[in-house]
């Protein structure tokens, strides 16, 4: 539980303090970027860091990957959901 609460402030964090987005933070579902990291099945160890930028079709999010913090793309659909989401 203590995971899933500092991966959700992390995600916050993320979302807050991009200047760069193109959506208010009140506009951003923090799960989506979290469902972005789960639909990329990456090795164990890897941590999600939060949002880097949403667009309209395209969501950016930031990793640890154990030995730097790179970027992720995660496409969207016109409702603002994941494509190839699982749910």
């Amino acid at each position: 539980m203590r995971i899933l609460t500092s991966i959700i402030q992390l995600a916050l964090i993320g979302l807050l303090s991009s200047c760069d987005q193109q959506q208010s933070a009140s506009d951003i579902d923090p799960m989506l970027g979290l469902e972005c990291f789960e639909n990329h099945h990456l090795p164990p160890g890897t941590q999600y860091e939060g949002i880097e930028k949403l667009a309209e079709d395209v969501m950016t999010i930031r990793i640890m990957n154990g030995v730097d913090v790179v970027t992720l793309d995660c496409g969207l659909k016109p409702d603002g959901t994941l494509q190839n989401s699982g749910k």
